[in-house]
């Protein structure tokens, strides 16, 4: 029984629906000694901005019930140092890329995007709104990330979008009140994607101490504990949006994966679970052709918001 597990997010072609959560699989070299990273339908790599940076300080990782708190900072070698030492695994791979980018600015996404373009450096373009660490002066009262403003999500997309003509993925924040609003504005904005979510905000503390465990005090909350929530989410936005999502959000296997799909996900990002198990993409790729075998459904694309009610 011959299987099409190739999909199309908004323009890029991903021979199977499956990717990697941004900053969890570092630029794809990490992991191919544990899997050949090709088999994905793309690799997003770790959050680019046009400087380098060293993140936080530690600590900045601290496991909880069925999850992680993560305060990494987005460290990263820079956009340079990426298109120089990075890349060249990549194309000569023959990975298609997601590139993820972030800035303090509208302008640096702009540039971000502009050059990732210009040398080949990516495929698509994942557009991080919903870093603590992404701040804009303009962004409406009480709002502290790009992402929690409808308004300046449709700004930032209408900006980046201009810059270049690969397709732009906003990765949305969870931490609104409701994320259908941002998400419309993303597609208003002419995004060809969303991808969601990114963390849930939260935080520990050592009671012995009396302090916070992370140094950054707080962190982004991820892993199974927050996948019914992710799930959720997507099914709220698949709703009202004809442009595509990339969903994520505590994904370790197939039937995880699954969820997201029959919720109105066109593709799926493993994320913090390579940590525990590095194969664990590779083994969602092949988890979905062997569900898709088993329920007779020769195109993955007939299962995209099939859930039944």
């Amino acid at each position: 029984m011959s299987i099409n597990l190739q999909v199309n997010v908004g323009g890029l072609v991903m021979k199977n629906p499956v990717t990697v959560g941004s900053g969890t699989f570092g630029y794809g070299q990490e992991y191919d000694q544990y899997f050949d990273v090709a088999q994905l339908g793309a690799v997003t790599v770790k959050s680019l901005s046009l400087k380098p940076r060293t993140g936080n300080k530690p600590p900045r990782l601290v496991e909880t019930p069925a999850g992680m708190l993560n305060a990494i900072g987005l460290q990263n070698v820079g956009l340079d140092a990426y298109l120089r030492d990075k890349l060249p695994f990549l194309r000569q791979k023959g990975c298609t890329i997601i590139g993820n980018i972030y800035g303090h600015s509208m302008e640096e996404y702009m540039e971000l995007a502009k050059r990732l373009e210009a040398e080949q450096g990516a495929d698509a373009i994942e557009a991080n709104l919903s870093c603590p660490n992404v701040h804009d002066a303009r962004t409406a009262r009480g709002c502290k990330l790009v992402a929690q403003s409808p308004e300046r999500v449709k700004e930032y997309t209408q900006a980046i979008k201009t810059s270049t003509k690969l397709p732009v993925f906003i990765k949305l924040t969870p931490n609104v009140m409701d994320i259908v609003e941002p998400a419309l504005a993303a597609e208003e904005g002419g995004a060809d994607g969303i991808s969601m979510i990114n963390t849930l905000l939260g935080m520990g503390i050592n009671p012995e101490t009396r302090k916070p465990i992370l140094s950054n005090i707080v962190g982004g909350l991820s892993g199974p504990a927050i996948r019914p929530i992710a799930v959720k989410m997507v099914w709220d936005v698949a709703k009202y949006v004809k442009i595509p999502i990339i969903g994520m959000g505590g994904i370790c296997n197939a039937d995880d994966a699954m969820q997201f799909i029959l919720a109105g996900a066109t593709a799926v990002a493993v994320g913090c679970y390579s940590f525990r198990q590095p194969d664990a993409a590779s083994k969602v790729i092949q988890g979905l052709e062997e569900y898709c075998i088993r329920h007779e459904i020769t195109d993955i694309n007939k299962l995209i918001g099939a859930m039944m009610v």
